[in-house]
């Protein structure tokens, strides 16, 4: 049972992991850093497998005023301008409706002082491009990789804004949870029937066969006094025997009627137990 608690806490461990890890993440040569994010309320969600472009600095850095950016697109390069911004000064809508005029296709603004992530509110009439709010230390990396061609920016689909992820990693759980749980029933039940101690097999007799009574040594009855005969009623029925009378002498030396032997119909235990009691 201990190893099914440290799995549980193992794997919640790592969905928490999973959970805290970044929708935004930043890949170049030899890098790859991730950062925690939360999306605008009044822009369109992150679907799909996610957006991937290159990342600008906002010029003005704030955005409260017309951006004067001038995008550069190349033939042979599909990725999206994205633009990133400084908290501050304007609205957020603001900020991401300027991003928008000026052809970018996302906007990441950062906060301005330290704190926890906040989503951003706004009118979403007319947003047509992604906004995202990261941290003020995740901002101020993202901005020396800014205007960087080799490097570009891919933001995932967010799973707190996904029903369908938060319904598959239920699900998941669930089963992985039963999985183990069964797993650990089983062995248990396995367990308990080895350590269970067997019970001794019985030898169990179906009665003497004709063969068996048959080689019995046998003789004629005459007289009490002649034969070896120290009676004249069998030890077992206690009925006399008749002259002339044919008998089989048993293993513990009682003489029985071959006859009434033959046909009585005792199993080779009851003889043996009447045989033990009488000797």
């Amino acid at each position: 049972m201990s190893n099914l608690w440290v799995f549980l806490c193992y794997f919640f461990c790592l969905m928490g992991a999973f959970t805290a890890l970044g929708n935004v993440v930043l890949i170049g040569n030899n890098v790859t850093l991730s950062f925690e994010d939360i999306e605008a309320n009044f822009a369109p969600s992150i679907k799909g497998s996610g957006k991937c472009g290159m990342l600008y600095a906002a010029e003005p850095l704030n955005a409260c005023s017309q951006l004067t950016n001038k995008i550069v697109s190349k033939t042979n390069d599909s990725r999206s301008p994205f633009v990133l911004i400084i908290r501050g000064g304007c609205s957020f809508e603001e900020k991401v409706r300027r991003a928008q005029t000026a052809g970018f296709k996302a906007a990441i603004v950062y906060d301005n002082e330290i704190g926890d992530l906040v989503a951003m509110a706004g009118n979403a009439a007319g947003i047509k491009i992604h906004a995202l709010f990261v941290s003020k230390a995740s901002g101020e990396t993202m901005a020396k990789y800014a205007g960087a061609a080799d490097m570009e920016l891919w933001i995932a689909p967010s799973f707190e804004n996904s029903a369908w992820s938060i319904m598959v990693i239920s699900f998941i759980s669930l089963l992985a949870m039963s999985a183990v749980l069964a797993t650990c029933f089983f062995i248990r039940r396995h367990q308990i029937r080895r350590e269970r101690p067997r019970a001794p097999r019985v030898r169990e007799f179906h009665g003497m066969s004709n063969r068996l009574v048959k080689a019995m040594p046998s003789l004629i009855f005459t007289a009490v006094l002649e034969d070896n005969c120290t009676s004249g009623t069998c030890a077992i029925c206690l009925e006399d025997y008749n002259v002339g009378e044919k008998l089989r002498i048993l293993p513990c030396c009682h003489k029985r009627s071959a006859y009434l032997l033959g046909n009585w119909g005792f199993s080779k235990s009851r003889i043996l137990i009447l045989l033990s009691d009488l000797t």
